[in-house]
């Protein structure tokens, strides 16, 4: 008898046929402006007979007063858990559940966000509740109380994670405690605030005018639409946003280690370097050099930290863009006993960026998996359109989106050269690091003056 070897069929490659480059024209929706200043964007959707809706409000974490870190967490949380004038608390909830429809709040460092998602039928008695809840809410007292309690509890348990810990304090200490971009909420601070607070923070933020509101889904023509919004929220009225003054951030340009002293199983270390401003033209080979850097598991610092010499599971890297200085960030979960290998692995790869230009094909790789990537962000018409008005609420042109893949895959190596040597300074990074120093095979020193924090 003779066996066939299936050997052949697996060392001849498939012959396919050289694909096309993305053709990314992704459809613009409608924007209008109410009377009041109020911003709409529309985008129809009849796939399935349901309406989602999102409100940007112009605030964030960074508005919080020094004294009432705080503040906005707790007003975006109570929106609708704290009832409004119209309804209460248990009659929202109950007629939520009972219309499988969802209206919620929340807060970032630099947008706060309402969302609704109800089935077309309901639009009108959910639009109802949300419109309220965006415009008239009452803070019910014994709602402030859980929710108080509830962020009491977070701040408790923040290091629960110290992988999340070490991040969060990095960022910190980069900006300065004292700093918005680098201030957390505490006992104090969120005791502090008190129901007044709350309304008079609402009053200031939440103004037609202040607001982007973004509806895509199965709610009929634009103008049916329109007027549905303009019966809710047309009486609204406009007025002055009073919005605190963000002191200029102040990076210290030479290299800093922080170090918690902590027995865990593992070493997290974060390193920080001084980043980009929002806007800045430079985020495009920026976005490149990142993936090539530390943006997925063919990434250098993957390839090198995690897959060849085994130091590390976790490994990455990324970059924030803030109005002022954001920053770069590389992170590693590592042994303690091989920390200083992995951080010394961290610098090194930083450093060879900087020393070469990469070969096209690792350049056009980075920018087919970021392009790949991108197109795929919007599998609906409301994550599309939601995208368009954040790039509005965030002062990017009209056109970003249109043009991003465009402006992409002009980047050539040069750029990523060019980007890499000026921003990448991983000799004046901050390092951060958490771990059990008795188990570390080198002193933290050898990176640079240490200082000492204590975990609270």
């Amino acid at each position: 008898m003779t066996l066939l070897s299936a050997a052949p069929l697996f060392a001849m490659p498939p012959n396919l046929p050289k694909l096309d480059a993305v053709n990314f024209k992704p459809p613009k929706g409608d924007r209008y402006v109410l009377e009041n200043g109020l911003v709409v964007y529309l985008m129809k959707d009849a796939t399935l007979p349901v309406v989602h809706m999102t409100a940007y409000i112009r605030t964030g974490k960074i508005n919080d007063p020094a004294a009432k870190i705080g503040l906005g967490e707790l007003t975006a949380g109570l929106l609708k858990d704290g009832g409004t004038l119209k309804y209460k608390p248990e009659e929202i909830d109950k007629t939520l559940e009972y219309l499988a429809a969802s209206v919620e709040s929340s807060l970032g460092n630099e947008e706060a966000r309402a969302d609704m998602t109800v089935l077309k039928k309901d639009l009108d008695a959910v639009l109802d509740i949300y419109a309220d809840v965006l415009m008239h809410p009452a803070f019910a007292e014994d709602k402030v109380k859980l929710k108080r309690d509830e962020v009491l509890e977070m701040i408790r348990r923040r290091n629960d994670d110290p992988s999340r810990e070490a991040v969060r304090e990095a960022v910190r200490a980069f900006y300065g405690a004292g700093h918005p971009y680098g201030w957390r909420s505490e006992e104090a601070t969120v005791n502090a605030v008190t129901i007044g607070d709350m309304k008079a923070y609402h009053a200031n933020y939440y103004k037609p005018n202040n607001v982007i509101l973004v509806a895509a889904g199965d709610f009929g023509s634009d103008e049916e639409m329109l007027a549905r919004l303009k019966a809710r929220f047309g009486a609204w009225p406009r007025g002055e946003v009073n919005f605190p003054v963000i002191p200029p951030v102040e990076i210290k340009g030479a290299r800093q280690v922080y170090f918690i002293d902590r027995d865990i199983s593992q070493a997290f270390i974060v390193m920080l370097q001084k980043g980009v401003k929002r806007h800045d033209p430079v985020e495009y080979p920026l976005t490149v050099a990142n993936e090539m850097l530390g943006g997925g598991l063919s990434s250098r610092l993957a390839s090198e930290i995690r897959s060849r010499k085994g130091l590390a599971y976790s490994v990455y890297s990324y970059f924030a863009k803030k109005p002022d200085y954001g920053y770069i960030l590389a992170y590693c979960g590592t042994k303690p006993e091989t920390y200083s290998q992995a951080l010394s692995e961290l610098v090194a790869q930083f450093d060879l960026m900087k020393k070469e230009a990469a070969p096209a094909e690792e350049v056009t790789r980075a920018k087919d998996a970021i392009i790949n990537s991108f197109v795929f962000r919007f599998p609906t018409p409301f994550e599309l359109i939601t995208e368009r008005a954040s790039y509005e609420y965030y002062g990017y042109p009209a056109d970003y989106l249109d043009n991003y893949v465009e402006n992409l895959a002009k980047t050539d190596p040069k750029a990523v050269l060019d980007t890499a040597q000026k921003l990448f300074k991983p000799e004046d990074a901050l390092i951060f690091v958490i771990g059990n120093s008795k188990k570390f095979d080198k002193p933290l020193s050898g990176f640079g003056p240490v200082t000492e924090l204590k975990e609270d």
